[in-house]
């Protein structure tokens, strides 16, 4: 069988992660207890997430020409990721994070976006949209996330936004691109201050299905169609350590579940198992389970 190819368009950093049991309000000098170097950007984490459970998965998005580029590019590549359309920019600096995970798996993070995410679209090779089953992208780098989502919906492949907290006008852009939009509580806030709102507005921008995620209260969504209905997917409870990519997470496991056609409900349970998984982890990507994994847990959740 040809495994479901997924095409992942974003950002892609570098992750410093330091676990402490919690950070101080004001001035201080905090020791870690743990240390941990890992990739991080939305789309490189889904993309990463979506590898582990058995899709082929293609990357595309922009770095710096920096020694911090090639870690990114080297742990893509380790987890199967194909990172041919991962261009290096000469001149600019790579997306970095420092991250701090409290003792309850809450997360600060401090990150350094790349001038490289404000860069232009035009060498995309977007014909080979044709060739997947499903394009996820996340919204730090608009001009290609804009081109890739229109190429997918112009050529009837599945075009999924992450839709976290960007400047309105960038969510506004791409809303009209993208089929399925799932946000994250921030990022509908953007929209509006009312969930049910906010996703209406989505669908009314032109998205077919409008979901936002909300951490241990589950997923909403509505559906094109169905406006007046509004859907719940509960949360898996799970001893949670480390959240740290659990949306990106995610993101993946739910762009997999679409490409290979599946309800939206089998969907939305799916990514929440997936992403329930990474959440009792330490760590961001490194945690993304594999599908046997998520197959077992989602025997023993029922």
């Amino acid at each position: 069988m040809t495994p479901t190819q997924i095409l992942c368009v974003g950002h892609a950093a570098l992750d410093r992660v330091f676990a402490v049991d919690a950070w101080p309000t004001g001035s201080a000098k905090i020791v870690a207890s743990r240390f941990d170097e890992s990739g991080g950007g939305m789309g490189a984490n889904a993309a990463v997430a979506a590898a582990r459970l058995g899709a082929r998965v293609a990357f595309w998005g922009p770095t710096g020409d920096d020694a911090t580029a090639d870690v990114i590019a080297a742990q893509l590549r380790d987890e199967g990721v194909d990172v041919h359309n991962l261009r290096r920019l000469p001149g600019v600096r790579s997306s970095s994070s420092a991250v701090l995970i409290d003792a309850r798996g809450e997360r600060l993070v401090v990150g350094f976006r790349s001038e490289a995410l404000h860069s232009p679209a035009d060498w995309l090779p977007l014909h080979a949209v044709s060739g997947v089953d499903a394009v996820l992208a996340d919204v730090r780098w608009p001009e290609g996330a804009a081109a890739v989502l229109q190429a997918a919906r112009e050529r009837n492949v599945h075009a999924i936004l992450d839709g976290e907290v960007a400047e309105r006008d960038v969510l506004e852009r791409l809303l009209s691109c993208a089929q399925h939009v799932v946000f994250s509580e921030r990022g509908l806030s953007v929209l509006s201050a009312d969930v049910e709102g906010g996703l209406r507005l989505a669908l009314a921008r032109g998205a077919e299905l409008a979901a936002v995620t909300r951490g241990e209260r589950g997923v909403l969504w509505i559906e094109k169609g169905r406006p007046e209905r509004t859907h719940h997917c509960p949360a898996y409870t799970v001893n949670a350590i480390d959240t740290l990519a659990a949306g990106d997470v995610f993101h993946g496991a739910y762009a997999l579940a679409i490409a290979q056609r599946r309800d939206i409900e089998h969907a939305m349970r799916f990514a929440s198992a997936a992403a329930a998984i990474k959440c009792t982890r330490p760590g961001g990507r490194g945690g993304a389970p594999t599908l046997a994994e998520v197959e077992t847990f989602l025997q023993h959740a029922r």
